[in-house]
């Protein structure tokens, strides 16, 4: 069936062939990009990932980002998208005839501004032919993790599956086994620091390649922990602030310390999806409430007994 074709190709990234007579075993060395629709039509939030769309975890813990995209009813974008489509059915076929007049008349140019029309400034927009030669000479590159940021790498696993152990409030028992941090996460932020250092036509990946793809990572498991509040909208069960305080009071418990270092709590918060700036609006709050001390120099967090 197609679900054991998949499996094949996710888990040995070989496919096997078996028709008119022909059985064989091909390579399947390509990135996978798969949509699913759940079940009856409607995504169930008291059901997890696994039970809505039908697909093992076993299968679903193969992909190395999963992203939640629900419709939920929103005046100003479904007002934006209905006036989008009916302008596109307005004008369906005026922009090819232009196109087509103007080809006829500036062929010539056009060849002879092929470099200057790969990428407009004003609409922010690259040409096709660009982007594929970007992303071919990003292929030419291998990039390997250098033995100064594999340290930082075992560091940045074992504090993630620290904060997923029972007892810390987590969430993956409802979502299933979606967000758990496993040996499998690991792989999949090796692979997404590698595909980032490729982006940069470098050899090697850095620690922000690194802190990115934990970024990546957490942004994906966030969307399929998302609770729906009673209005319709998607929220998260605590406000930023909170969310920000937890992360480095919990690391602070963790390492029987009340200090740590600005530049560590950087880190941890970048990985999880904040910015630096609401790491300093949550200190800035804090410290007003007396919960928190920071120094001359804005280098250590104290927390007061």
């Amino acid at each position: 069936s197609d679900r054991t074709a998949i499996h094949e190709v996710m888990e040995q990234q070989t496919v096997s062939i078996a028709k008119a007579g022909i059985v064989a075993t091909l390579n399947a060395r390509a990135s996978v990009l798969a949509a699913a629709n759940p079940l009856y039509s409607r995504y169930n939030r008291h059901k997890s990932l696994s039970e809505n769309i039908n697909l093992p975890n076993s299968l679903l813990s193969r992909f190395d980002l999963m992203f939640l995209i629900l419709d939920i009813p929103d005046v100003d974008r479904d007002m934006a998208l209905a006036r989008h489509v009916t302008f596109v059915h307005q004008n369906e076929g005026l922009e090819e005839r232009q196109e087509d007049q103007d080809s006829d008349d500036d062929d010539e140019e056009n060849t002879e501004d092929n470099d200057k029309s790969d990428y407009d400034e004003e609409k922010g927009v690259v040409s096709p032919r660009l982007l594929r030669e970007y992303i071919s000479r990003a292929r030419r590159h291998e990039p390997v993790v250098p033995p100064e940021v594999a340290p930082y790498i075992v560091e940045a696993y074992v504090s993630l599956r620290m904060q997923d152990r029972p007892g810390r409030n987590n969430r993956s028992t409802k979502s299933g086994d979606q967000t758990a941090m496993t040996a499998r996460q690991l792989l999949s932020i090796l692979r997404l620091g590698q595909a980032l250092a490729r982006l940069r036509f470098s050899d090697f990946v850095a620690r922000e390649d690194v802190d990115e793809a934990i970024r990546l990572t957490h942004m994906s498991k966030a969307s399929l922990t998302e609770e729906e509040s009673e209005d319709g909208k998607t929220t998260r069960r605590e406000d930023v602030m909170s969310r920000i305080f937890n992360i480095i009071r919990d690391y602070s418990t963790t390492s029987n310390s009340p200090n740590v270092e600005m530049k560590l709590a950087e880190a941890m918060v970048i990985r999880k999806g904040f910015t630096v700036q609401q790491l300093q609006s949550c200190l800035e709050e804090y410290e007003a409430l007396e919960v928190i001390q920071v120094n001359q120099n804005r280098t250590t967090i104290h927390f007061v007994s």
